[in-house]
């Protein structure tokens, strides 16, 4: 099940100011009223009062992919005396979690607990795009650990408190398979021609390995983003949507490894790179009208891309660290303070699904990126002086 939580925003981004940090005037002490507090914390620091709720799928859709086993997390060099491992970490959960909106004492203490579901308005995907106003999209099994900490849960018998507004639709059933690729590097370097462009070389190797699994339509969409950096540690990354209802994304992985160790097969292109592949899930979405929680494709021809790269140990990425997500990840900042005239879209939050340590991508995407991008660029220095990820601009090269 995903939540929708939806508000109207004002011009600037939404929410009013932050209430903390701020003294009593001298001689005004115990004389000071308190002043009401607002009707959430998420109308405050995030601008945002519509939740959806994603369904979680029945027991028996999960078919074969929520019992399989898997290795964790692939990182290799491609070179002439290796070879790929295969494998893939994706287990779906087995208890079919429920959401409860009376229980004003959070979510934090009932991690282990089954959740009991109130009636709230359901809507179907396709009337997603009716809505105007911005959401906040999460799935119910993510719902404890996702969920920005201080944000309560609305009380559905109480209509004074009711400020968050809530729909609930079905898990669109999808999944993102990510494939990382850093600049190629020759093998012999000595004996490399001046005349060679490995970007080019690379962008086009790349480009055809997206059309050759698209043929194949085990893939629902998927697109080559290109760095518009020079020298990026990530000058090209591969974006595939998968529809689990039609395909195994176990399978997909593997063949999609496969396709990629004989499109870049260093003994024939003379040069090396390492690729990092990845299967993740949607843990969390701030999405601006009109809504397609299917559909990735861009936008507009001037659509681009702010993408954030995080890598956390084995057992770090507790509770409280992704209650914290808007944080320290910066999307709260991105939400408030980019301007209005690059188009934000949508903000994903993605965790891989890898046992052992945990990569997190979050993808922000404008409409108008390319034509303001010295504006939406603004906030990139911001970013990276958190020194805790990767951060990097991009535009779609190649989309089916």
């Amino acid at each position: 099940m995903n939540i929708l939580f939806r508000k109207n925003l004002s011009e600037g981004g939404g929410g009013s100011k932050e209430r903390f940090g701020k003294s009593a005037p001298r001689g005004s002490r115990g004389k000071v009223k308190a002043k009401p507090r607002p009707s959430t914390a998420f109308e405050d620091h995030y601008g945002l009062r519509t939740h959806i709720f994603l369904s979680p799928a029945l027991q028996s859709e999960t078919s074969d992919w929520g019992q399989r086993d898997s290795t964790s997390g692939i990182q290799s060099r491609y070179s002439s005396s290796e070879g790929i491992s295969t494998g893939i970490t994706s287990r779906r959960p087995s208890l079919q979690l429920k959401v409860s909106f009376s229980d004003v004492g959070g979510y934090a203490n009932r991690t282990r607990k089954p959740i009991s579901l109130l009636p709230v308005p359901k809507a179907e995907i396709s009337q997603l795009k009716m809505l105007d106003k911005d959401c906040f999209i999460i799935p119910v099994a993510s719902l404890d650990r996702f969920l920005p900490a201080g944000v309560p849960m609305p009380l559905l018998d109480n209509d004074a408190e009711r400020s968050l507004s809530v729909l609930e639709v079905d898990d669109p059933k999808i999944c993102i398979v990510i494939h990382l690729m850093t600049q190629m590097e020759p093998l012999e370097p000595i004996l490399e021609s001046p005349l060679t462009l490995p970007y080019i070389k690379q962008k086009m190797v790349a480009s055809d390995l997206l059309s050759e699994i698209g043929c194949t339509r085990t893939a629902a969409e998927g697109m080559l983003l290109c760095n518009l950096e020079k020298n990026a540690e990530f000058p090209f990354i591969a974006y595939y949507v998968i529809n689990k209802a039609t395909t195994d994304p176990a399978e997909f992985f593997h063949n999609c490894r496969a396709a990629s160790l004989r499109k870049f097969d260093p003994r024939t292109m003379r040069y090396t790179a390492v690729h990092t592949f990845d299967l993740f899930n949607e843990v969390a979405t701030i999405a601006r009208p009109p809504l397609d929680p299917t559909s990735k494709k861009p936008s507009s021809p001037s659509t681009g891309f702010i993408v954030s790269l995080y890598k956390v140990f084995e057992g770090d990425d507790g509770e409280k660290f992704e209650k914290n997500w808007l944080y320290w990840t910066g999307a709260r900042m991105i939400y408030r303070a980019l301007p209005k005239s690059v188009g934000l879209r949508r903000i994903t939050l993605h965790k891989s699904a890898s046992n052992g340590d945990k990569l997190y991508l979050l993808i922000v995407e404008c409409s108008n990126f390319l034509e303001q991008l010295n504006a939406a660029a603004a906030l990139i220095p911001a970013l990276r002086a958190r020194l805790c990820g990767y951060t990097g601009l991009y535009k779609t090269s190649a989309v089916f």
